[in-house]
């Protein structure tokens, strides 16, 4: 697949990277971004025209099989978001679903797997420490890295498993105010790799 010049790359990266900073200075660290109906409207259509012109790109280069690829990666991200309302926890489902619009620097995957609406309920807590954490690292990523985060989430009617996997690269000291309410196992917490999971049970 096609790749912009790797000085390109980083220019949109600074770029996209102050427009996290400029988004956590108004609304101020520790509090939750709320975006408006018509944000989120207009930048879902201006991500969907960029898909379509990066398929007619691939098209006209005549890389049919990696414009079907980036159909297949679309449509199997959409299912996921599908499956997510399953959930039934409407702040952590809008939290997920926001995300990329709220920190366009970090590419962002979601994997979900709702096999049924859990009775357990966590939605509140969960969002809180979700947007805690990425808060507490995203004024501190390096411009000229790359950053990806992948949300897995995984339920039963008697549990929950949330996934959070972030790679890249930033400067901050690792977090260690952790709720005393949730269950967090940290995988793995390095400057470029902080992983965690939020079990919970009923």
């Amino acid at each position: 697949m096609y790749k912009k010049p790797l000085s390109d790359r980083r220019n949109k990266r600074k770029k996209l990277l102050y427009l996290n900073k400029v988004s956590l200075s108004i609304m101020g660290v520790g509090e939750l971004t709320k975006l408006s109906v018509s944000e989120i409207l207009r930048a879902a259509n201006h991500d969907f025209i960029n898909q379509l012109q990066l398929i007619k790109m691939n098209l006209d280069l005549n890389r049919i099989d990696d414009a079907k690829k980036i159909i297949e990666n679309y449509c199997h991200q959409y299912k996921s978001y599908s499956n997510l309302n399953k959930l039934n926890w409407p702040k952590t489902v809008e939290w997920i679903q926001t995300f990329h619009y709220r920190f366009p620097s970090i590419e962002f995957l979601l994997k979900s797997h709702v096999a049924m609406t859990p009775s357990v309920k966590k939605d509140a807590e969960t969002v809180e420490y979700l947007e805690k954490t990425i808060q507490h690292v995203s004024p501190h990523l390096d411009p000229y890295s790359e950053h990806r985060l992948l949300i897995e989430v995984e339920a039963t009617e008697r549990w929950v498993k949330i996934t959070f996997d972030l790679h890249g690269k930033w400067d901050v000291e690792p977090l260690r105010d952790k709720p005393s309410d949730l269950e967090i196992s940290t995988e793995k917490e390095t400057c470029n790799d902080w992983k965690y999971v939020l079990n919970f049970k009923e």
